[in-house]
């Protein structure tokens, strides 16, 4: 009888194991996806997705909405009706630094990471870099600035205004500030 009731017992306690192990299992297995497709531009920007997909969430939907004001153009990307990245492209003084751009820059603080000889400061949220007009007045500079929802790599914070801003001088960024 004592080994009825110990088999039975060891038997409930493995079954309950196992119902266990396959309910982490599904639960872990099921991560969320991005049903959208990763856009090759920011609001007319052109940015390669492989640049840009690292910073986006998993989501349903993305829609852009570009705004802009006296020396400010701005890109919202919007995922299932949320704001998860900005961009902006600024005008400022010829002596700014990237660390006076990120005293008033949203994800990035100026004595985080920095990079390209001191033109560029980043974070896991946030980053600012110089964008090189070609033909810059010597009165004034381009800023690109970029903000996430979300903390990701550095690297990737990194990677992306590099080639934001040289995107942005390589296609006409700089011009689109002279009329504001």
């Amino acid at each position: 009888m004592y080994r009825i009731f110990r088999d039975g017992v060891r038997s409930t306690a493995c079954l309950l194991g196992a119902a266990l192990l396959v309910g982490l299992t599904a639960s872990c297995s099921s991560s969320p996806t991005r049903a959208y497709a990763v856009p090759g531009d920011v609001c007319g920007t052109k940015v390669t997705k492989a640049v840009l997909e690292p910073l986006l969430p998993p989501g349903k939907e993305i829609s852009a909405r570009p705004t802009s004001a006296v020396g400010v153009k701005r890109c919202r990307l919007v995922v299932d009706e949320k704001i998860v990245f900005s961009s902006s492209v600024e005008k400022h003084g010829a002596g700014t630094t990237a660390r006076d751009v990120a005293l008033s820059a949203y994800g990035v603080e100026p004595n985080d990471a920095s990079a390209d000889g001191g033109y560029v400061v980043y974070s896991r949220t946030g980053a600012v870099g110089l964008v090189k007009c070609p033909a810059r007045s010597s009165e004034n500079s381009v800023w690109a600035t970029v903000r996430t929802e979300r903390g990701v790599e550095q690297s990737d914070m990194r990677r992306y205004i590099e080639a934001y801003a040289k995107a942005l001088s390589e296609s006409g960024g700089c011009r689109s500030l002279e009329d504001h």
